[in-house]
């Protein structure tokens, strides 16, 4: 017998940084390519790019890909800190970053996510957890 899909809601997805990678055009961007601590397939490219007042830190879900886009956005100086805090990483452990979103996504019991169309979220918060040692 099939058991039922039980949904539920989640409005806070944690990413585990696999590979970071600095671009500099114009200005300087930090790319981490990340999997998912909390939903069971798929890859997230998380842009950390200098702040820009028309634009808000964003998380874009495709449905024709098992991929998330996020865009977050900080001043240079934190840019910086950033690039700084991951280079001094010697641990074995992963770098995770907590992103809160202000819409809620949904998800069954096996962490698969539901998504019928592509969806761009706010986000509310974000949170680094960089093992040091």
């Amino acid at each position: 017998m099939k058991s039922k899909n039980n949904w539920t809601k989640l409005n806070k997805i944690v990413l585990r940084v696999d590979n970071v990678e600095l671009r500099y055009e114009k200005k300087l961007s930090v790319i981490l390519n990340c999997g998912f601590e909390n939903i069971s397939k798929g890859r997230c490219i998380l842009s950390v790019n200098p702040k820009d007042r028309k634009k808000k830190d964003t998380l874009f879900v495709f449905t024709d890909k098992a991929l998330m886009s996020v865009e977050i956005f900080y001043s240079n100086e934190e840019i910086n800190q950033i690039i700084e805090l991951l280079s001094f990483q010697k641990s074995s452990k992963k770098t995770l970053v907590t992103l809160l979103i202000t819409d809620e996504l949904m998800i069954n019991e096996n962490n698969y996510l539901f998504i019928k169309d592509n969806v761009k979220v706010d986000i509310s918060s974000v949170e680094w957890n960089i093992p040091l040692n």
